[in-house]
Formats: C-alpha cells, structure tokens, sequence
C-alpha cells in the first residue's frame, strides 16, 4: 500500500499533469463484440468535491440512487487511508466520482496496484460561453448514453445515473458533446471536473 509521502508525492505530480480534450466529433466505437451485454460496473461507493457546485449536484443524486457518497474537498487522503486501501486489498470493487483531475490521478494510480484500471472518463470543462464541453471516453453502450443524457444544464445528474451503471465491456468509444449554458453560481473548481469509473481490469 502506498505510504503517506508517496501518496503526497503523487498528488503533487497530478497538479502538473496536463488535461488534452478531443475535438467535436459523433461517438466513434473500437474492438466491440462486447457492446451487446448486460453485465455493469456498479460503483460501491462514488467520490465527489464539496467545493463544486456540479460535484455536489452529482452527489445530491447519488444519494436519492442509493449510492455510498464519499465527499471530500479535494483531498482524498483520508478516503484512501481510511476506507478505500482497505476495501481494495480485500477486494478490487468498482468505484466511481465527479472530481477534479488530481483526484483521479492519485486514485488511478494506486488502483493499478489492486488491478484496477479507469473504465470510464469524461472530462466536462466549462467554456467562455457557459456551455459545458464533455469529452467522453469508455465502454460505447455508457458513452452512447450520454451523448444524449449530457445536453441539458442538469448534467451532472446524467453523470450520476450513468456512472452508477457503467458498462463492462471491452469495446470502446468516444465521444465530445456540449450542453446548455451552465446556470447559477459556480466556482473555480467547476471550470473542469472529470467523472470516472474505475473497476476491475476485465480478462
């Protein structure tokens, strides 16, 4: 298990890691064969950040879903320490969250050790005009979804309905969307968020 300065050390780099979005494209699919079943990541828990206005909407419903809410303000080194390390050295279960990219750095590197890998990503980056652009990239029945879920200013309840059920399929798609004008107040944090699932690494 990573030692606490490690998981500093990791955070640290995350705060450098550049963020690249894909251009506006229709949802593009690769490997398939796998895209026709029903079998689903569900997330024993999801990860969101008190300090965004969106990763809070997100949180509001995933708890009216049923879903285990972890909320943070950035910082999930308690999470780790506390509840997750252990989980994941019992078991490699499926997790989920609406969070900054830092976060999902730490928490996608540490889950390789555990045989996890990021099954889902969408990177959702508020634009000049207050449209939201979600850059997706993941299993294509989840990605197909949302590109039709995403459009409205509700989003990251889309987000949460569609992370909770996350295909688990090898094929692979993406996808770029942008939805309404994003409404109300909203801070810095809510400039790019990045939804994951990360699950086991499938045979």
């Amino acid at each position: 298990m990573p030692s606490r300065r490690e998981f500093i050390q990791a955070g640290i780099a995350a705060s450098v890691v550049p963020i690249a979005f894909p251009i506006h494209e229709p949802v593009r699919a690769a490997g398939g064969g796998d895209a026709a079943t029903s079998s689903s990541h569900h997330p024993v828990c999801v990860v969101c950040d008190i300090r965004s206005a969106h990763s809070t909407a997100f949180a509001h419903e995933a708890d009216r879903l049923g879903l285990t809410v972890v909320r943070t303000s950035g910082d999930i080194t308690d999470f780790w320490f506390t509840d997750l390390s252990l989980r994941w050295k019992a078991s490699p279960v499926a997790i989920a969250g609406l969070t900054t990219q830092g976060a999902l750095f730490c928490l996608e590197r540490f889950g390789w050790d555990h045989g996890l890998r990021v099954a889902f990503r969408g990177v959702h980056r508020v634009l000049e005009s207050g449209h939201v652009e979600h850059a997706l990239s993941g299993p294509f029945r989840t990605v197909a979804r949302a590109h039709s879920a995403l459009l409205g200013d509700d989003w990251p309840l889309h987000v949460a309905r569609l992370l909770n059920s996350c295909a688990a399929t090898r094929d692979t798609a993406a996808t770029t969307v942008r939805s309404a004008p994003t409404r109300g107040h909203r801070s810095e944090v809510d400039d790019t968020l990045v939804s994951w699932v990360i699950a086991p690494k499938l045979a």
